[in-house]
Order: structure tokens, then sequence, then C-alpha cells
């Protein structure tokens, strides 16, 4: 090979090298800009990624509005998403954004790191301080259509964990009710035990961590504070209860930033309720008289009422256990196939319904426990019969027609076939009147208030006919009808003219 045919190939060697260094520092430097959908992120700029479908852009501002990326003791950042779609226009309201930390430096003002996009197309969240002091990093990210989904990051430092209070909030209480029941009461559905829960805040009425809350109430009660103080959580939150003592009463728990006159009042709390009391507990039937008796299926709601010893109704959710020996007993107004109902603002019912046994006074009985004894109580009614009998009607009545002959009136009395008074709504009725008017007072039956053997009193007033002579004679029958149609009597009263 001669020296100008080398001299050549060294020529074409260097172009080679040349055209492959230029390739590999273009793909170096980034040359052909990024793929669709990866994100970037600048110190409190807006960054933003994007799709097909639309784009997300983060920035981070101070509470004037200004950008920022600066966290100090003092103050928080704002997070703005702003996501606009495939044309550049605001996506509008409702869109869900999600917003993550990396690191525990910084926290979020809400605990589920989600925020909706409002008209503008933008969502917001804040951001504190934490724990401890250095960079971080905030990711937001949210779907827009079907699952396509868009996110950018920014990052921050923060350069002091240590806000400045500026007040404290009562926040909740549980119960949501803000009562509880005495010592002793507690059960499903009822609490000893009141959790409250205050929050520190600075100027920006974000939380504020590791804060200590001094708590106090005023004394004379029984209540037990469950803490003289305590520390405030990452979202500035801190939790005291109070138990109940064995006494009705209010109280209010005071939350004080220690070492400063910061402080709050908690919502009163009320210790309202105890064990049901024997002295206020009974049970009460709907109807003191029913025509039930040899009649199955007719009905009586019985209700029993608790209260403790100062009068305060018992909590939601007693059972109070039913019995009774003649009929049945159907729980929770008759809609459970239980002997038991559950109350409800001191009370609750069962129906008695009428079956075998049969018994003109049928007995309830009702039980309750209050955690040291069983209480128990008993009501009575009348199970009326349908079929009933007079008693002191005259069988044969005269008149004497010498003088103008006036009314005569009677008294007699209604019983049942067992000797208790007829169903209330029970009537009377003349028939086959002969020579002869009659009336009765009072004419429909109502039965006794009270339980106990003999029937009702009425009367019966007869009116001759105008003019007789001697040896007239006459009659009429009276008839009972129940409320339930069932007709007995028909006693017939003669009547002679003398």
């Amino acid at each position: 090979m001669n020296q100008m045919s080398m001299g050549t190939q060294v020529a074409k060697l260097f172009r080679f090298f040349s055209i492959v260094i230029m390739t590999v520092s273009l793909f170096a430097c980034g040359g052909g800009g990024g793929s669709a959908g990866s994100a970037g992120s600048v110190s409190g700029g807006s960054v933003d990624s994007q799709s097909p479908n639309g784009k997300i852009q983060l920035s981070l501002v101070d509470q004037a509005g200004v950008e920022s990326s600066h966290i100090s003791g003092s103050s928080g950042l704002l997070a703005k998403a702003k996501i606009t779609n495939s044309s550049g226009a605001s996506v509008g309201p409702g869109v869900i954004v999600t917003f993550t930390l990396e690191g525990a430096i910084a926290v979020l003002s809400s605990t589920a790191g989600t925020a909706l996009t409002g008209s503008d197309g933008i969502a917001t969240i804040g951001m504190k301080a934490g724990v401890g002091t250095g960079a971080g990093t905030l990711t937001a990210s949210a779907v827009l259509v079907g699952t396509t989904s868009v996110s950018a990051k920014a990052t921050f430092d923060v350069s002091s964990p240590n806000a400045t209070p500026v007040a404290i909030n009562f926040v909740a209480a549980v119960p949501s009710d803000k009562s509880i029941v005495i010592k002793g009461a507690g059960g499903i559905l009822r609490s000893e035990v009141a959790l409250l829960t205050f929050a520190v805040v600075d100027s920006s009425n974000l939380g504020i961590a590791n804060v200590k809350v001094n708590f106090s109430m005023l004394p004379g009660t029984d209540v037990v504070l469950g803490a003289s103080n305590g520390i405030t959580d990452p979202s500035g939150k801190v939790t005291v209860t109070v138990s109940s003592g064995n006494s009705v009463t209010t109280v209010v728990v005071n939350a004080t930033v220690d070492g400063t006159l910061i402080n709050t009042k908690s919502d009163t709390i009320a210790v309202t309720t105890g064990l049901v009391n024997n002295a206020h507990f009974d049970i009460y039937p709907e109807k003191l008289n029913l025509e039930a008796f040899n009649i199955a299926g007719i009905e009586n709601k019985i209700t029993a009422f608790l209260a403790d010893a100062n009068g305060g109704v018992v909590a939601d959710g007693m059972p109070v256990a039913f019995t009774t020996d003649s009929g049945a007993i159907v729980g929770d107004d008759g809609t459970k196939d239980t002997a038991r109902c559950l109350t409800k603002n001191g009370a609750c019912s069962v129906i008695w319904r009428s079956q075998a046994p049969f018994s003109s006074t049928p007995t309830v009985f009702a039980t309750v426990s209050n955690g040291v004894v069983v209480l128990a109580k008993s009501t009575q009614f009348t199970a009326n019969a349908s079929y009933g009998m007079f008693v002191g009607l005259p069988v044969t009545v005269n008149f004497l027609c010498t003088t103008p002959p006036a009314p005569q009136s009677f008294d007699f009395s209604i019983v049942d076939q067992n000797g208790y008074s007829m169903p209330t709504g029970t009537t009377f009725t003349p028939l086959d009147l002969t020579n002869v008017t009659a009336t009765v007072f009072p004419a429909t039956v109502t039965a006794k208030a009270a339980v106990s053997l003999g029937g009702t009193g009425h009367s019966i007033t007869i009116t001759p006919k105008a003019s007789c002579a001697a040896g007239d004679k006459g009659h009429l029958f009276l008839e009972l009808t129940s409320p339930k149609g069932s007709k007995s009597g028909a006693i017939r009263i003669d009547i002679v003219y003398q």
C-alpha cells in the first residue's frame, strides 16, 4: 500500500468517529425533546406533565400568593395544581387531585391528601413544617380521561419545624351529642367517656406539631379528667378524655397552650343518664279492657317506662323482657319474634296478643337489670267476654189505669259471662215493643277503668201507652250487642195494665 492510499483510509476513519461522537453528544444533551407524560421539578416553580388529554401544572406560593419554596416555623405554603384539557382550557370544578409528600419534614392540611379543582381548574392544599429540617418533594397527580393520569412535582425546603401558636380551637367531641352516661351505665351505644379534641394553629390556620397543651376543669364534680396536659400531633391536634362519675352534671374543659395565655373552652359535656331505678320503672297497657276472652288475635300495646334515680331517662338500647300468664308477647312493637323490647328515649313497647290459654284478667310481667339487681313490674287488664247478662231487671211491670199511668224507671247492671264488665262500646237495643216504649241510659257501656269483678250500672225507663184499660197487656225485649257484633240477652219484660 502506497503512502497516498494510507492517507485516504485514515481520513475516512476520522470522519466516521467524528459522526459517532457528535451523535452521542447530541443524545447526551437531551436533543429531540422529552416524551409526553413525564414530570419535571423546579424549586417552587410551575412544573407540569402532559398527555394527549391535558396537563397538570404545580406551583408553590406563600400566604400572600407570591411564588416561594420556603417553609419556616411561622408560615407554610400553598400548593396549587392547575389542570387543563387537550386544548389548553381549564377542566373546571370537581377533578380530584392527590398530593403526596416524601418524608416527614412537612405535612399537608388535608389528612386525606386530596383536594377538588374549583371553577378555575385549580386545586389548592396547604403545607406546613413537620418534623426536622431539609428539602422535600411534593407530587400532585390526577386522572383526566378514563385512566389517563398526569403528575407534577415541586421541591421545597423547611428551615425550622417550630411555628408560633396564635390560637387553640376546640374541634370535636365524641360522642357527637356531647352526652355520656353515669359510671357503670355504659354498654352498646352508651359511653362513659368523652373524647375532646383541640387544635393549635399558626397565623395561617395550619396546625402546629409538638406543642404542649394544659387541661383543666372547674372543681366540684366527680367527673375525671384523663390528663393534665398533652402534646399536639403532626396535624396540631391533641385529645383529652373526661370520664363520668356517679352523679348527673355538666362539665367544660379548658385548654391552654403551655407558657402562653392562649386558651379556649370545650363545648359543654353532659353526664345525664344513670342506671334504671325501681321507683322510676313501670309498665302500662294501652287499653284497660278489650273484647278478647276466647277470641284469638286481639292486641294490646304494653309500654315500659324507665328512668334513673334522678328522673333522667335511661340510655337507648336497654332491653326489657316480658312474660304473660295468658296470651302471647310479640317484641319491639309487634315487629320481632322476641318477648322483649329495646328502649328509645327511656321507653319501649311490646304487643300482647290474645290466644290460649285465655283469662279474663291477663297479667303481663316485665323485668330489667341495672347491673346490680333485676327489677320486676307487672300490669293487668280485663279481657272482656262478648256475651253478657242483665242483673236487676224486672220480669213484669204493672201500670194502674185508674189514673193516667206514669213512666217507671228501674236500675240494673250488666256483666259479661265471667262477672266482669262488658267490653267498652257494648250497646243496648229495646226490641218488639208492644203497648209500651222504653229507653236505656247510658245506652252504651263504658267499661271499668280498673280490673275488678262487677259490671256497669244502667237504668231503663218504661213508658206506658197513653190510654189503657185494665187487662191490657204489652211487652218488650232488651238485647246486648258487643263491639264485635255478638248478641246476647233478649230479656223479656212483660207489661200488665190493671
